[in-house]
């Protein structure tokens, strides 16, 4: 393959919020994010996604529960890249708060003021929160929305949706473009030069020996067997720590105790390791 030759530094982190809402504000204890730091394990891109959460039987005043349904787009990113947070919000009651937090100290929420037990309205709504993160790592968005419920008993209920999303470092662009996995049994180069045959991520695994080639459409041609281009990453070839991501232009790799996934922009790719090479993002 040619070019396994260059260093790559990317960091990975993961920040953590815990939030309280109930009738109003309340404080969120936020974790600090620091860089340099390695974290364990990370789910792959195609099971990064959004929850929803319903509200508990035993709170719910009709027998429709509140539901909070969270998506985002794109759930995987480049440090400065803008998010889009969407929050579907269905079910009896009228709104009373949301308290958004955005897994990196950012918030945003608003509060209806005081609500009157009697008010019938519905709490369907629809709400779109961007944020842009300054730093990788993986975040999980929560937004906690609280509603009172219609007579006779008027109950308060408090359910949280969630999102995680994955934000990597660009790859350094002055010294190649070769990574491999914490074990170096996985390498991967990621190229966008000035033409079509010099964008494109080759990786490659010694055990079992395969690699997957893939262009700037997500398309992917894979080889297994003796026969197979390996390359030589080289001794010298930087780490990507387990739940670290990185990449260039439409490229993004993320690297898992189970194997390499690399994507373009809208999700197709795919995930090598030593269980083989599986296609994602259709």
């Amino acid at each position: 393959m040619g070019g396994f030759c260059r260093a790559i530094a990317c960091l990975g982190l993961v920040a953590a919020v815990a939030t309280s809402c109930g009738g109003g504000k309340s404080s969120s204890t936020t974790t600090t994010l620091t860089t340099g730091t390695t974290v364990p394990s990370v789910t792959s891109p195609q099971s990064i996604s959004s929850t929803t959460t319903t509200a508990p039987s035993s709170t719910s005043t009709t027998a429709e529960a509140l539901t909070v349904r969270v998506t985002v787009s794109p759930d995987h990113v480049f440090v400065g890249t803008a998010v889009t947070f969407t929050v579907e919000i269905r079910g009896p009651g009228t709104g009373d708060s949301e308290d958004v937090h955005f897994g990196d100290g950012g918030t945003s929420g608003a509060n209806a003021g005081m609500v009157k037990c009697g008010d019938t309205a519905r709490a369907d709504n629809d709400g779109h929160y961007e944020h842009a993160y300054t730093a990788p790592g993986t975040y999980q968005f929560t937004d906690e929305v609280s509603v009172i419920g219609p007579p006779p008993a008027c109950d308060r209920e408090d359910v949280t949706g969630t999102a995680t999303v994955l934000v990597a470092y660009p790859m350094q662009t002055a010294i190649g473009g070769v990574v491999q996995s914490p074990t170096g049994n996985i390498a991967c180069g990621i190229y966008y030069g000035s033409t079509p045959d010099d964008q494109k991520v080759h990786c490659a695994t010694l055990s079992p020996p395969q690699t997957a080639d893939m262009t700037v459409s997500g398309a992917v041609k894979s080889c297994s067997g003796s026969t197979c281009n390996l390359g030589n990453p080289g001794f010298e070839v930087p780490a990507l720590a387990y739940g670290s991501a990185t990449g260039v232009g439409p490229f993004l790799c993320v690297s898992a105790i189970t194997g390499m996934t690399c994507s373009v922009t809208g999700g197709r790719g795919f995930t090598i390791s030593r269980a083989g090479i599986e296609l994602i993002g259709g």
